[in-house]
């Protein structure tokens, strides 16, 4: 008897304590979930850099310091890094005067025995500030230069000024027959060829599987100067949308300060696939403290990450990158155009928000989106007074990433013209439809 009611009283203990570890369990797993989808909040985030007195500050220091001071030393190959320096803050300011104007038509008297990270920052800042001002200069460089990138950034910007760069090309290659496979040259050879070459159907590329994967895309214009637009694909192939059960979209900024093609640093974000690899947090000044999307090129890792699958190869090639496209865009070489920026070594491009001044901007095509050096941007708006976020279509995409699985499948990015207009839903809301439907 007393055995018995021993017995039964350690069954209820068990019983009680079985529910009781059932309780907490489940107690844990929910807030753990809950924790992991939590929503992105605007008011979570704040900057200092972003307040008036610095905003006054930064640009003061930066025209002063940056660029004044720098440039006002003389040129030797101690003070390459500081002209460098000067170089890119002019870039992001856009700032021009006579002075600076001076200092760069100086900088071509002895550019050929300067250091090949000097060239690549000076040609950068002309492309970027300059153009059409230095054609002959830019053009003596091009016949001089035996570096791949340098020469395809006079070649580009050459071409905008009716130079028959494909000759030039030709010569180049007369001078360094060992660079016809270079990345840089493939791609610049395709952008050179008079090989016209139309766009395959869209909605070919939003409809397919991609490994069943989730897919980012972020449908742009050649012209980077207008903004393009961010839509998500879940990895049941269905599109998400947003409460009111229209597809989810954002606007987003495909653009460089510089302008220069996607497959040559700093340049705009090149077309094609990118591999997600999931959210981060930046320390960086000009990106700011919202959530990122972390994205990988080709080649920046190893093919497994990058496709996130351990059935590949353990070294890069070619076909495994078309092989994820569909049967209608493999011939597409403009596609290929991240393929090739990944081999030439571009790296660390990320989709973020900002908080650069977009007052730098003022009057461009884009405003009060912020190019970058070639990541994507959304716009991102904070208050002068508080340092807080007033609007982030950068939070409202992570948060969509988040409630889309939050799975690191692919971000693809597709040129669809060269209107010179922002990419709108409606305008390609029926091709969306038609390829959820396929």
């Amino acid at each position: 008897m007393y055995k018995r009611n021993m017995s039964g009283l350690r069954f209820k203990k068990d019983k009680i304590y079985s529910i009781l570890i059932f309780i907490l369990t489940f107690i844990f797993f929910s807030f753990t979930s809950c924790s992991d989808n939590k929503e992105f909040k605007p008011d979570d985030y704040y900057s200092n850099i972003v307040l008036k007195s610095e905003r006054e500050n930064f640009l003061i220091k930066t025209i002063n310091e940056t660029i004044k001071s720098n440039l006002s030393k003389t040129l030797t190959d101690s003070t390459e890094k500081n002209y460098q320096s000067a170089f890119w803050a002019i870039e992001l300011i856009q700032f021009k005067n006579e002075f600076t104007d001076s200092v760069v038509t100086s900088c071509f008297n002895n550019i050929n025995e300067r250091s090949t990270e000097f060239q690549r920052s000076f040609l950068e800042v002309v492309y970027t500030l300059y153009q059409n001002n230095f054609t002959p200069e830019i053009e003596a460089f091009a016949k001089e230069t035996n570096n791949p990138k340098l020469f395809a950034m006079c070649v580009d910007y050459l071409k905008q000024s009716g130079y028959d760069v494909n000759e030039m090309l030709k010569v180049f290659l007369e001078r360094n027959p060992l660079l016809i496979d270079n990345p840089i040259i493939v791609i610049l050879k395709n952008d050179l060829s008079n090989k016209l070459i139309s766009l395959p159907p869209i909605q070919d590329l939003l409809g397919h599987s991609f490994e069943d994967k989730l897919v980012i895309f972020s449908i742009q214009r050649s012209n980077r100067d207008y903004t393009g637009l961010t839509i998500i694909r879940k990895s049941d192939g269905k599109f998400l949308r947003d409460e009111s059960g229209e597809i989810f979209s954002v606007p987003q900024l495909a653009r460089a300060i510089t302008d220069l093609p996607g497959y040559i640093t700093n340049g705009n974000t090149p077309e094609g696939i990118l591999s997600i690899q999931g959210i981060d947090f930046s320390k960086n000044d000009f990106i700011g403290p919202s959530p990122n999307l972390q994205l990988v090129l080709p080649y920046e890792v190893k093919p497994d990450k990058y496709f996130h699958s351990s059935n590949k190869d353990t070294l890069w090639n070619l076909e495994e990158y078309k092989s994820i496209l569909p049967e209608s865009w493999k011939e597409y070489t403009n596609i290929y155009e991240a393929y090739y920026a990944g081999k030439a070594g571009r790296n660390e491009i990320i989709a973020h928000g900002t908080i650069i001044d977009p007052g730098f901007y003022a009057g461009a095509s884009y405003f009060p989106f912020t190019p970058s050096l070639g990541c994507l941007t959304t716009k991102e708006l904070w208050s002068y007074e508080t340092g807080k976020i007033i609007e982030s279509d950068q939070i409202k995409l992570m948060n969509a990433f988040i409630e889309a699985g939050n799975e690191n499948g692919y971000f693809i990015v597709v040129n669809i013209d060269d209107q010179k207009a922002a990419v709108t839903l409606s305008e390609i809301i029926n091709t969306i439809l038609e390829a959820e439907r396929k």
